[in-house]
């Protein structure tokens, strides 16, 4: 297991991500450091800031899941292989995303985050198959990061091509940005509903609660209308956590997280 090439792989793509995040975030690839990109263009979707803490715990679950598959000695299978490798091009491609907004690439970067998004779904779906078919997995470790990366990812997507439209001064076919918000939140909630439902995650669930509070947070006192549909749409996905966990067997090895 641990002469196997892809956990070399996992183990360098993690290191060039830090090190270009080392590197934008100091402010040496270009002049807008890691997080300014979307605060100076600050479509009326972007969340409060304090949302953008998710990175944390993000960073934190890919800085530990190559070395704890360097760890183990069962997870040789070509479903784990390929995991390794997703996780590697997703790593890569996340530092290069923010080599590209500190330089205000936005369009370059939306073709990037996407690529982030689809290595994203290969994962959770080879992750599902390693489920399926019985081999050792830890969800803390090996899966619940990924659920939230996935969510985050997700929801950035559709930020990253509105900060993009917004920085290049698209005019929305003369509609205004305000009414554009009324028209993709629900379009995001959609979109991330059907994942929920396909996957059952919770935790996907409550980073779109995180997420669209967030937007509560920023807008209560200045558009309380774009509140009052952010907050409903938090309150749909708090309920249908609170009946996915009522409908779940109970179990002791059960975690909703």
């Amino acid at each position: 297991m641990k002469n196997d090439k892809t956990i070399l792989f996992a183990i360098i793509g993690f290191i060039i991500m830090f090190v270009l995040y080392g590197l934008s975030s100091s402010g040496y690839l270009g002049d807008s450091p890691v997080g300014q990109t979307a605060s100076y263009v600050n479509p009326l979707i972007v969340p409060a800031g304090y949302a953008f803490s998710i990175w944390s715990i993000i960073y934190l679950g890919l800085i530990v899941f190559p070395f704890y598959q360097w760890k183990q000695g069962d997870r040789t299978s070509i479903q784990w292989q390929k995991v390794r490798v997703l996780y590697s091009i997703n790593v890569i491609l996340n530092g290069v995303w923010l080599a590209f907004a500190s330089y205000s690439w936005l369009i370059l970067s939306v073709i990037v985050i996407v690529g982030m998004l689809i290595t994203l779904y290969m994962i959770t779906e080879q992750l599902i198959r390693i489920e399926q078919e019985g081999q050792p997995l830890n969800y803390w470790i090996e899966k619940l990061v990924f659920s939230i990366y996935f969510a985050w990812i997700t929801l950035a997507t559709v930020l990253n091509v509105s900060s993009a439209l917004s920085f290049y001064k698209w005019n929305g076919f003369g509609i205004s940005e305000v009414m554009w918000s009324y028209i993709i939140l629900p379009i995001v909630a959609i979109i991330a509903g059907f994942v929920v439902k396909k996957y059952r995650s919770l935790p996907y669930a409550a980073v779109v609660i995180w997420a669209f509070m967030a937007i509560v947070v920023k807008h209560w006192e200045t558009l309380e209308s774009l509140s009052y549909l952010a907050v409903s749409i938090a309150l749909i996905y708090f309920i249908y956590i609170l009946n996915d966990l009522r409908l779940r067997p109970a179990s002791k090895n059960f975690s909703p997280f």
